[in-house]
């Protein structure tokens, strides 16, 4: 084989940079592999505690007015709503005023407020205020102001969940609140992790055995996979030396890098088995391999760097938005596509190269020729739909139309904690707030008015929360001058709220609309135009909806023609049409927004719940999960219009008419992207079998739009398009001269 390899090789296409590239790795396989080997070392090592540097979170806008809000009540005013609620409960038959509990009670608040970073304390032990007090008179609460970002949680909050939670004489204590309820996602996140690479890693094995017959190939192209990963997460551990990363990232990139990688594997072992039985006449069994080799690199390694920057441009749009979780995910999606592409196109033609006929060895059933004469299954299914477009494309276009009608009825929100599972410590504590306590008061829309004298500037201020508390939805509010509902004073606040500092006045807005709703953040809008004495903040869970929505609504159109125009120049690149990027574009926007009804209809609205482990349905989508879902899923698709594009425009180029162009192309690819498609629908269901709602209804998205897009759209519905399209398919507009050797005209 050795003498096969030094052999003088066949001429390169002038200018070739893929046939340079393979050429290059051919000549040296071992240091390729060697120098991977290496490089995979020192990412394992820099990829060691990569969890312990991430954090949940990620969604609030810089700068925001809820940021500046939240500082300037816990810095100046040392006040405002909890960041921690702990939940004291007693044992059956007990009572939060029987004598111990009063004491065990009276002690947590002392020991609470001695701790770092808290700023404010208010318990039911100290005053006994009955907002503090269960129904049933067995739970309490204490009340806790913690100085802390998204980015410190780890280091000021769970110390003091630890020391605060747990048994205190006779009561038991758990957590509840915007941090503590951060911190149980982040740790639910990194057992999530575990739990779906133990569970993707063998089902891909399986999977991958079947499709290619032979165990060699599928360890194969399952190292690859595994190799991007190993490097995605070492490169996710740089940059939270760098920036905050979202453990979020954490799980998608890992799901996305392992399925892209051993995609583009896949593609490149069976154009790569195609081109070695079209070697066969080769004397040297070497010279086979390696010109097989060179021929796949040059072909199929050309579609999968096409794919790779499709994704990558897709995953870009993510940075158009300010958000530290999406703009995290598309860093690290970057990296691990690129990384996958890169290994594809490299080591596996080198290991490939050295394993030669030994691919195929431990086969497990009699392997299937990958050079598929015309009239093959694929390519029976192509030319049939094509004979009768019309009635396929409004048959389809009618049930895509279907399953995106639920997603008008979108109420865009976001996940509290009940996207914990059911059994958290920190769902359960919530649960008790909700059911024992008013769940509302506690979470008001908190406006801060710094600068405002509560004594001198009485009058305004009273008039300020009496117009606040003629606004829809608001129930009631509360500040230094008194309650106020419905326009007038009914009474004093509440003692232990501390109102008034010297730094100047907060209010409580309390509203009948969920903090996590829609309807709740337009209260905070509303609160927001109200006119002031003096210039106020707006912070609350409602005011940072609010403001998320706001920065997602303004990122949507840039993120769009972002995503638009890379798909359009990649894919003019790849096919040298301007039709067929255009007509890729559509019916991705198609599969895609099938994909979002589906995402209402079962997770907020209810369908199939059960399915699912039993889910929360909080009657909310979350505002961040379309925006993620598109930017993935988009990719995905993309990834294999590429591959079955690339194979069309080959085959037309040698001279076939472009329904035998098409039939030919789905019976070559056909194979490819629906084992191809069951890999990341094994992934992502994997991802979906999550206890966090955010990760199942990420995972079932992804996995749905794969599947719809790898049977309904590029099987059937492209098929009809290209048939009806017909020469219309390979128009170019005129170009100039000098430029007809960068964009060839079709023939």
């Amino acid at each position: 084989m050795r003498s096969g390899i030094v052999k003088r090789r066949r001429s390169l296409l002038p200018g070739d940079p893929l046939g340079a590239l393979a050429e290059l790795v051919l000549r040296f396989p071992v240091r390729t592999l060697v120098l991977t080997g290496c490089a995979l070392l020192v990412a394992a090592v820099a990829a060691v505690g990569v969890d312990e540097n991430l954090h949940h979170g990620g969604t609030t806008p810089p700068g925001s007015e809820w940021a500046r809000a939240e500082h300037t009540l816990s810095t100046a005013f040392r006040g405002g709503s909890p960041t921690v609620t702990l939940v004291a409960t007693t044992g059956a038959g007990g009572s939060v005023d029987d004598p111990a509990a009063v004491r065990a009670g009276t002690r947590l608040a002392e020991r609470a407020r001695g701790l770092p970073k808290v700023v404010g304390v208010r318990s039911y032990w100290a005053g006994r205020p009955a907002s503090l007090r269960g129904g049933d008179g067995r739970s309490a609460l204490v009340l806790l102001r913690v100085a802390s970002s998204e980015a410190t949680a780890h280091k000021d909050v769970e110390p003091l969940l630890r020391e605060l939670t747990g048994r205190h004489g006779p009561l038991e204590v758990a957590a509840t609140g915007p941090t503590p309820v951060g911190l149980a996602i982040e740790r639910q996140s990194r057992l999530d992790l575990h739990r779906t690479e133990l569970l993707a890693a063998p089902l891909t094995a399986a999977v991958l055995v079947v499709v290619f017959g032979g165990v060699v190939a599928a360890g194969l192209a399952l190292a690859v996979g595994l190799c991007a990963v190993v490097g995605a997460v070492a490169f996710l551990s740089g940059l939270s030396h760098l920036t905050t990363v979202s453990v979020i990232a954490l799980n998608l990139t890992t799901a996305l890098g392992f399925a892209l990688a051993v995609d583009f594997s896949l593609f490149m072992l069976a154009r790569y088995r195609e081109e070695r039985a079209r070697f066969r006449e080769e004397r040297d069994p070497g010279e086979a391999v390696h010109q097989a080799l060179v021929a796949t690199v040059c072909s199929t390694g050309r579609t999968v760097v096409c794919s790779a920057l499709t994704v990558i441009g897709s995953l870009a749009a993510l940075l158009v938005f300010p958000l530290g979780m999406l703009r995290s995910v598309a860093y690290g999606g970057i990296a691990v596509v690129g990384l996958s592409a890169l290994l594809a196109i490299t080591a596996l033609p080198a290991a490939l190269l050295l394993l030669g006929p030994r691919i195929d060895a431990l086969s497990v059933r009699r392997r299937r020729p990958w050079t598929v004469p015309d009239g093959g299954r694929w390519y029976r299914l192509a030319y049939g739909v094509m004979r009768r477009p019309v009635p396929v494309v409004l048959v389809l276009g009618a049930v895509l139309t279907a399953l995106v009608l639920p997603f008008a009825g979108a109420r865009f929100g976001t996940f509290d904690d009940r996207a914990l599972p059911a059994g958290s410590a920190t769902r359960q504590a919530t649960d008790t707030v909700r059911r024992d306590f008013d769940h509302h008061a506690l979470n008001p829309v908190q406006v801060a008015l710094p600068g405002l004298d509560a004594r001198r500037g009485a009058s305004a201020l009273e008039g300020y929360a009496v117009r606040l508390s003629r606004l829809e939805h608001v129930v009631r509010v509360e500040t230094s001058t008194g309650t106020y509902r419905e326009g007038r004073r009914v009474g004093p606040p509440e003692r232990g709220h501390g109102y008034a500092s010297p730094a100047g006045v907060w209010a409580a807005v309390v509203t009948d609309a969920g903090p996590e709703t829609a309807q709740g953040a337009e209260v905070a809008r509303a609160v927001r135009a109200v006119s002031s004495p003096v210039p106020a903040l707006v912070g609350g869970t409602q005011a940072w909806l609010a403001d998320l929505g706001d920065t997602i609504r303004a990122g949507v159109v840039p993120a769009l023609s972002l995503i638009a125009v890379v798909t359009l120049l990649l894919l003019g690149w790849c096919t040298r049409s301007v039709v067929l990027p255009l007509k890729a574009l559509v019916l991705n926007v198609l599969s895609l927004s099938a994909t979002f009804g589906v995402m209402v209809w079962v997770f907020q609205e209810g369908h199939l719940s059960g399915w699912l482990g039993g889910v929360t349905v909080t009657g909310v989508t979350d505002t961040v999960v379309p925006v993620l879902v598109l930017c993935v899923a988009f990719g995905l698709s993309m990834d294999y219009e590429v591959l079955l594009l690339s194979r069309t425009v080959e085959e037309h180029e040698a001279g076939a008419s472009t329904r035998r162009a098409v039939a030919r192309a789905v019976q070559h690819t056909a194979g490819l992207f629906t084992a191809s498609a069951l890999v990341v629908i094994v992934v992502m269901t994997a991802l979906a079998a999550s206890g966090l709602l955010l990760l199942k209804v990420v995972g079932l998205g992804l996995a749905v739009a794969v599947f719809v897009d790898a049977t309904v759209i590029r099987l059937l519905l492209a098929p009809a398009l290209m048939a009806l399209l017909g020469r219309a398919n390979w128009w170019v507009p005129a170009v100039r001269p000098a430029l007809q050797s960068l964009v060839p005209m079709k023939r």
